[in-house]
């Protein structure tokens, strides 16, 4: 992940969401922009086998069930810099719609939520965010 420079939590979200099958045939749908990011890195299908490896020593546990536990801790939506950004120009204006927006997102992180998708709060950041800098102080 490190290599790669992938996004930790949209890549552990994405695995939460990934079924052990599609792993297995390295099937990664193009949804999955972190997952994706990650499969091209030169040893990607020898840590597929390897955490798939890990995961059939979960005696008992269904990929149901593992998914299930997964998304429960992964977030699907956190607070980035770049939704601040887009909340704060807006607000500068007197439109508090996306604050609202966030505010409301932000309490259920771990649910997919249609307001949120529509948002494009779960995709890959956008290109204007690239140079983001955000002080302790911002």
């Amino acid at each position: 992940m490190e290599d790669t420079k992938a996004d930790f939590t949209m890549t552990f979200r994405e695995l939460s969401e990934i079924t052990a099958d599609q792993l297995k045939e390295l099937h990664v749908p193009e949804e999955f922009w972190a997952l994706r990011d990650l499969g091209k890195h030169k040893l990607f299908s020898e840590w597929v086998t390897m955490y798939l490896l890990r995961l059939n020593r979960n005696n008992g546990d269904s990929d149901v069930k593992r998914r299930a536990r997964m998304a429960s801790v992964n977030p699907r939506y956190i607070l980035r810099n770049w939704m601040a950004e887009s909340a704060v120009q807006k607000a500068n204006l007197n439109d508090f719609s996306e604050v609202q927006l966030l505010e409301q997102v932000l309490q259920r992180p771990f649910e997919r939520q249609e307001a949120a998708e529509s948002a494009g709060y779960s995709l890959r950041p956008p290109a204007w965010a690239k140079h983001l800098k955000v002080s302790c102080s911002s």
